[in-house]
């Protein structure tokens, strides 16, 4: 934490507990339902630990979602990366430190030797800039690296805020319905090429789009 002044420091002591409250609070007011958690427990049930994917937008709800085991939560490096790491912690997930733009080797390693140790993984393949719903090749080479399959995961609420962030972040409304749905798991093969690496990463950005589009379905008005 070099360069960091005392009101840095201070913000650091205050912000993630504020931040955690105010989610917890919001946790609280809203009803949750959770689709196809079956794809997800088949693997803790057989004492298996999985690669969780979500878009940067759906990643606000994601604390307060049922799972099995310890996570390990790939974290920005830049500076509001430290709050995020903070405040994570107090719901009891792991940061690894890192991104797709910056640190990236030392992230994909760190998260390999912590899923070595027996723990989930959770990252956004599109952020932490960007952009908007467009996989990076990180996860694609931890799944081919770790073995573990990706599930996809998102979460859609009946009212929320959308705000104008470059990936429309969505903020949930109190005594909304939150409705988290997993998706299909999806493999890579250990001994894929560069070409197949490609073609997963495309076919795995589908997948992610798809679990949104139907997520967002639960809750939209028929005529």
């Amino acid at each position: 934490m070099e360069q960091w002044t005392w009101k840095d420091r201070i913000l650091l002591l205050i912000v993630p507990r504020f931040y955690s409250l105010v989610l917890r609070f919001l946790a609280v007011t809203i009803r949750k339902k959770v689709f196809f958690p079956e794809r997800a427990q088949e693997f803790w049930d057989r004492g298996q630990y999985i690669i969780a994917a979500f878009w940067h937008q759906r990643l606000l709800m994601m604390p307060f979602l049922p799972y099995e085991g310890r996570v390990g939560m790939l974290i920005s490096q830049h500076r509001d990366g430290e709050f995020i790491a903070r405040a994570v912690q107090l719901f009891g997930i792991d940061s690894i430190r890192g991104s797709t733009t910056r640190g990236g080797l030392a992230a994909l390693r760190g998260m390999i030797r912590f899923f070595r140790t027996g723990a989930n993984l959770a990252i956004t393949p599109d952020g932490p800039q960007g952009p908007k719903h467009i996989v990076q090749i990180g996860v694609v080479e931890l799944a081919r690296q770790t073995g573990a399959p990706v599930v996809p995961v998102t979460y859609s609420a009946s009212r929320c805020k959308v705000f104008g962030s470059w990936d429309n972040f969505i903020l949930p409304l109190p005594f909304s319905k939150v409705a988290y749905m997993w998706g299909e798991p999806f493999f890579v093969p250990r001994d894929i090429d560069k070409d197949g690496l490609e073609e997963s990463r495309l076919l795995l950005q589908e997948r992610m789009r798809q679990l949104t589009e139907e997520a967002d379905r639960i809750f939209q008005k028929k005529p």
